[in-house]
Order: structure tokens, then sequence, then C-alpha cells
């Protein structure tokens, strides 16, 4: 990821930002036991074992902390460089605090009720915007979801090929994805999935569009898996 068109006071910014988190990787040494969009819903089964077993969770492994702190560190530079490249007449909110939707499990011990998502966009001038994106952009989706996803090499070539309207969803990319967007009322915008290659830095953001068909058809999954 080029740095060479970064405004620098936006990559001290998030630089800053970082470093909190980065200092949680290492000190922090459990896993949440509330079940949360992001850690959720690939599986099932961890849902049942922490809400109806209430088994607590395991301590992290002692080697894991460079990897969540890395993560931090690239989703910060890449809020960056997104700020940097966009055009006046665009809003960006980074790390936006969100309420879950009204379909999400109330029960507070057990489920997380509010979230963050990476990065929300919204066009606030519309004559702007049409001078970068076509008229049935702006005017049909004039706010869009981004998550962005620290990858390997594999995983960042499978996420650039990947067909999401069959792809099997390990990672609960997807869920968290239809969850946020539903609580953010733009399901029906799609969202933006965002992979960053932590193993060769050098290559781009690579961004993949899940449309609202995906979006809606893994929210209905979500609440299916609830009632059952």
């Amino acid at each position: 990821m080029s740095v060479r068109h970064m405004d620098n006071t936006l990559i001290q910014e998030h630089l800053l930002n970082a470093y909190p988190s980065m200092v949680e990787s290492f000190t922090r040494r459990n896993e949440s036991s509330v079940v949360r969009p992001s850690a959720f819903l690939a599986c099932a089964r961890q849902t049942y074992i922490k809400v109806c077993e209430r088994i607590a969770p395991d301590d992290m492994p002692d080697n894991i902390g460079s990897t969540f702190a890395v993560g931090h560190l690239l989703h910060e530079v890449s809020y960056a460089a997104v700020k940097s490249a966009l055009p006046d007449g665009f809003k960006v909110e980074t790390e936006k605090e969100v309420k879950l939707p009204d379909w999400w499990p109330d029960d507070k011990l057990n489920f997380n009720q509010e979230g963050h998502v990476d990065m929300f966009i919204s066009i606030e001038d519309t004559e702007q915007a049409r001078k970068f994106l076509p008229d049935a952009v702006v005017d049909e989706q004039p706010k869009m979801l981004v998550d962005f996803k620290t990858m390997g090499s594999f995983s960042y070539r499978k996420h650039s090929k990947a067909d999401y309207s069959q792809a099997v969803d390990g990672f609960g990319y997807l869920s968290q994805l239809a969850v946020y967007s539903s609580a953010l009322d733009v399901i029906g915008n799609g969202a933006i999935l965002a992979g960053i290659n932590r193993d060769s830095l050098t290559l781009p953001l690579m961004p993949r569009f899940i449309s609202p068909s995906i979006l809606m058809k893994e929210q209905e999954r979500i609440k299916m898996a609830f009632l059952n």
C-alpha cells in the first residue's frame, strides 16, 4: 500500500488511533464471553457453547498478539489511504459506533448490543459526487458500509476471485456485513469487503462489492439461527 498520495495529517492521526488497540492486542488475555457479529455467526456451535453451556472462553494463544496488532495498524493505515483518496463531497466515518438491529437478541448478558463498523461513506454533495460516480450510484446508493479484513496471501487471492453468492462464509465476513448494514439501514445498498494482504504490503487494497441480495439472504439465515 503506497503512502505517496496519503495526507500526512491523516496518517499521523490514524497511526495514533492504532496505538491503544495494538497495546491491547498484547495485554488482553481472554476472548469476549458475549456473542458479537464479528465473532459469532459463522459458527452456531460457538454461540451455543457460549450462551447455552455457559463455558468460559479459553485464554488467547500467547503468540497471537502480533497478528492482532498488525491487523489494527493496517486497518488504520487503510482508513488514512481511503480518506486521502476521496474527493470533496464525501463524508467518511471510521470505527463508527452502531446499535445492533431490532431483530438482534436483546439479551445483554450474552449478546453485544452495540458494535463498530470500520468505515461508513456518505455522499454529502451530490453534484460533486456525480463527477466521479454514475448517476444511479449517487441516487440509489448514497451511503456505503466498508469492512476491512487483513488476510494472508492465499486468502487474499481467494477473496479476489470469490463468488460471494456461492462461497462458504467460513470467517463470518458476510454475517458481519449483514448485521451491520441492517443496523445502519443500508442493507439495500450492498456493502464493500476490502481485503488487505498482510503478507505482501506492496499490494493494493482488494475491494469486493457484496450485493444487497447476498446480504439479505445472510440476514434471513441469521434470524433463522436465532429461532433454532
